[in-house]
């Protein structure tokens, strides 16, 4: 079964915790990031309204010009002037009203980019590294104490003692007293259930 947090609840409770706060962090914030698109973009719609204008413009030109081109004698020329100058006035509206549209799209999504970068970056930057390393312990150490090959014959006795070792080399002397009143002398005396448990738990395992 893939481990995803430790099998202590205190630290349990830490890992679940901090997986939580991470994912509303992050969620509430690109809800922001978006929101803050949305509410940009929205102002986009008046370079819409001035591209649709210029084109109605345009159309009107067409429109004239098309009724000017049935004149006899005059009506081609006068068609074609008609179909230009509505062009000319349109064409200004049309180039600003796009050049309005990408411009504030532009802005909408750096500044989403930006709130959201600013809040989610650093918090991101100190919770990945932390998380997993906390999970690469606690794979590594059950993996390496309880997964061994099988028929290695290894007693359990022999295993607590090594635990019971690497904890009174390891481990600060504040850790060890929260597992045992005497650390140094139940070494000595061979008793390793205790330091056993402390080392377990010091990489997020339980005894079993």
């Amino acid at each position: 079964m893939i481990r995803f947090w430790s099998e202590v609840r205190g630290q349990r409770l830490r890992e679940v915790g901090a997986d939580v706060a991470t994912w509303a962090w992050v969620a509430f914030w690109s809800v922001v990031g978006y929101r803050i698109h949305a509410a940009i973009v929205g102002y986009a719609e008046a370079g819409r309204v001035l591209q649709q204008g210029g084109a109605a413009i345009r159309d009107a030109g067409s429109t004239v010009g098309g009724s000017l081109d049935g004149i006899p004698l005059v009506g081609a020329g006068a068609g074609e002037l008609a179909r230009r100058s509505f062009g000319a006035a349109g064409d200004p509206f049309i180039f600003v009203g796009g050049e309005l549209v990408d411009l504030l799209t532009l802005i909408a999504r750096l500044l989403a980019l930006l709130v959201v970068g600013v809040a989610i970056v650093p918090w991101l930057s100190r919770y990945l590294p932390w998380r997993a390393q906390r999970l690469a312990r606690l794979r590594a150490a059950d993996r390496a104490i309880r997964k061994r090959p099988a028929g290695t014959g290894v007693h359990q006795g022999s295993v607590d003692h090594l635990l019971a070792s690497r904890a009174i080399h390891r481990l600060s002397w504040d850790e060890l007293l929260d597992h045992s009143r005497d650390p140094v002398g139940d070494f000595l005396s061979g008793r390793d259930s205790a330091l056993a448990r402390a080392e377990l738990e010091s990489v997020g395992l339980r005894p079993r």
